[in-house]
């Protein structure tokens, strides 16, 4: 599991780099190998980085919302915390009829539009748990670690039969 967060843009997206490369590294080795029975997301691989890929979405909404002067939905539009479950359903539904190599791409791609939306915003204010009252005590780089290296993380922890946790 990834430490805490990152305290400057660089170490979030070296941590994030890395752990996106070596969740890919496992997943294209096995793009059909087993999901944990803890986490009810999905069967597949691919559903796997389909939900990650969702919450790569979810952000780039809640900054896209942000820039616009919107308070974002956080976490999603007709979705609280207390639907998470439901959320993460929706997620992976979207893409449910990818196969694994799309999906990938889809990933991969997202990550990317991530990492250059963050490298768009003011760093100070991102690590500042202040700047953005959206997100309660949290600050954005929290969320954006949360999203992205500490999720690459728990991806791989439910692929294959130990380690499982949900979500």
């Amino acid at each position: 599991m990834l430490s805490m967060t990152p305290t400057s843009m660089d170490a979030l997206i070296r941590e994030a780099d890395a752990a996106l490369a070596a969740l890919l590294s496992r997943t294209d080795a096995t793009p059909d190998g087993p999901v944990a029975p803890g986490w009810d997301g999905g069967a597949r691989v691919a559903d796997v980085l389909a939900h990650l890929h969702g919450w790569h979405g979810l952000l780039l909404v809640w900054l896209d919302a942000e820039a616009r002067g919107a308070t974002p939905a956080f976490p999603a539009d007709g979705y609280g915390w207390d639907r998470l479950a439901d959320l993460n359903a929706a997620l992976v539904a979207a893409h449910a009829h990818r196969p694994y190599a799309e999906v990938r791409a889809l990933l991969a791609a997202s990550h990317l539009e991530v990492i250059a939306a963050l490298r768009g915003i003011d760093e100070t204010s991102v690590f500042d748990p202040v700047a953005r009252p959206w997100l309660g005590d949290q600050s954005l780089g929290d969320v954006a670690h949360e999203c992205l290296g500490a999720h690459y993380a728990w991806g791989e922890g439910v692929l294959g039969t130990e380690g499982a946790s949900s979500e």
